[in-house]
């Protein structure tokens, strides 16, 4: 979820975590006021956040685009080994703007992202000495529900070379 709203002078974005939000937030002066509010941005870096929306989760910010929603399966089939998305080094993985796996607590436990189910394989986690690598093997299927459909083309662009996609049925 990435929505924005404007209001008393100022914007804010209440988004699902991404690794990369708080590095670009900080771009534009963006402050993180908690979970509950979200991040607040002054009125003239609106279309910047829309465009940072656009960038981590396919969507441009409005409400509208997350009150359509549907069920994706994702056919994972690594061949960019310059820079593998279903391996990853100390880094949780996500695609499309989701949470897909990553590990947990001091204990590292692998867990998946909210609305992620794998239906073929399992992602691995090897823990070596406080470190960890993550990967999804090729062959594996997962389905990603409550995906907005204005993402979707985004979805495809995040699998080019790396899987494809397709509409879950019922």
């Amino acid at each position: 979820m990435a929505v924005i709203t404007a209001s008393e002078g100022r914007i804010t974005l209440k988004a699902d975590f991404h690794p990369e939000l708080a590095i670009q937030a900080r771009r534009y002066r963006g402050r993180f006021l908690g979970k509950e509010i979200g991040w607040s941005f002054l009125p003239e870096h609106e279309q910047a956040i829309r465009q940072l929306c656009q960038t981590l989760y396919g969507v441009d910010g409005t409400p509208d685009a997350w009150h359509d929603c549907c069920t994706v399966q994702v056919e994972v089939d690594e061949q960019d080994i310059r820079a593998p998305l279903w391996r990853q080094f100390n880094a949780d993985i996500y695609l499309g703007g989701r949470h897909v796996v990553g590990v947990f607590g001091p204990r590292q436990a692998v867990r998946t992202g909210r609305g992620i189910k794998f239906l073929r394989g399992q992602p691995h986690c090897a823990i070596r000495i406080g470190a960890y690598h993550m990967e999804v093997p090729t062959g594996s299927l997962l389905e990603i529900r409550k995906y907005p459909r204005a993402a979707l083309a985004f979805l495809g662009r995040c699998l080019d070379g790396h899987g494809s996609w397709h509409m879950a049925q019922g």
